[in-house]
């Protein structure tokens, strides 16, 4: 995705503000990965679009050697920047147990100097990211070339952020609040064309905008088996719990309001639109403001709590 490839864009930011996968995730991909016939850890897992490590990281935990691919030279410095702190964290001494390398996501899969050899990995992951490839027959064709007979590729995703819940002052009762609350959010991000609505990539973001589906029917079915999909997609007041045994669930719980600033300003389409038009009308502040005007919330004190709308497919190697 060009935006994220700028050595202008502030990965640290995005590595900072975006969502990290939670441990339950990857225990419903363990377990996939088991019901395969598999045993986990595998030995070799393949990142690809792995940006900043976020969901590179945890797949030491299902997988005892892991190699992360992004076409963005910042996004994978970055990566490369936090190996320390985070194999500390997850209390890892080997620090050649994962490797990141900047390269292009499907056709440069098979690299002249290091080549990827055919049937050689396990697990082939793609986070936040497949919704940007080109072209998809070529990559399900190319990863099933890589894996091993049983292998698994998982893919998966968020979409957009929903507040479910706050505290403090406010001008209307709680459902309707939450639901001025989504609509002022989809005005901003999708809807008006004063703001970065028309400056979205697409047809990516209208791909994960539909929860995948244009990705997942160019699943083969003569090279891939088993598939599992799982789509959470809440709305305000909905009576919908997400379940940490079968969903990817992402949560921030407690947070001021004013923190969804630094979420908003990783979008690509907002750096598209603030590099087009200077920010002209204020895409944050008029987003903040509107949403006090409306609710009677405060930026600083109301404290929200957001879920993001996700989902994720696995297939295995037939």
């Amino acid at each position: 995705m060009a935006t994220y490839s700028k050595a202008s864009f502030k990965s640290l930011n995005y590595n900072t503000f975006r969502p990290h996968y939670p441990p339950s995730f990857y225990g419903i991909l363990g377990d996939y990965i088991k019901s395969r016939g598999n045993p986990v850890p595998v030995k070799y897992a393949l990142d690809l679009g792995c940006g900043t490590g976020v969901a590179t990281y945890p797949l030491l935990n299902i997988a005892e050697r892991v190699d992360g691919l992004d076409l963005s030279p910042v996004m994978i410095k970055t990566a490369t920047d936090l190996k320390q702190k985070r194999l500390k964290e997850l209390e890892i001494d080997d620090s050649s147990r994962i490797n990141f390398k900047a390269g292009g996501v499907e056709s440069q899969l098979y690299d002249g100097e290091n080549p990827i050899e055919e049937g050689s990995v396990d697990l082939i992951t793609a986070a936040q990211c497949i919704h940007w490839f080109k072209d998809y027959d070529t990559f399900f064709s190319t990863a099933a070339k890589l894996l091993k007979p049983k292998g698994v590729l998982a893919y998966w995703y968020y979409v957009d952020p929903v507040i479910t819940s706050f505290s403090g002052p406010s001008k209307v009762e709680k459902a309707t609040a939450l639901k001025n609350a989504y609509d002022i959010y989809f005005k901003y991000v999708y809807e008006d064309p004063e703001y970065i609505g028309p400056y979205w990539e697409n047809p990516g973001r209208e791909i994960i905008k539909n929860f995948y589906v244009e990705v997942d029917k160019h699943i083969p079915e003569s090279l891939y088996g088993n598939k599992k999909v799982n789509k959470l997609e809440l709305h305000p007041n909905t009576s919908k719990e997400p379940n940490e045994k079968d969903d990817l669930v992402l949560v921030r719980k407690g947070i001021k309001l004013k923190e969804l600033e630094g979420y908003l300003s990783t979008y690509s389409g907002f750096h598209s639109y603030k590099e087009a038009t200077g920010d002209k009308k204020d895409f944050i502040g008029s987003f903040f403001a509107e949403l006090e005007q409306v609710n009677g919330w405060d930026r600083n004190e109301t404290e929200i709590d957001i879920v993001w709308n996700t989902g994720y497919t696995f297939i295995s190697k037939k």
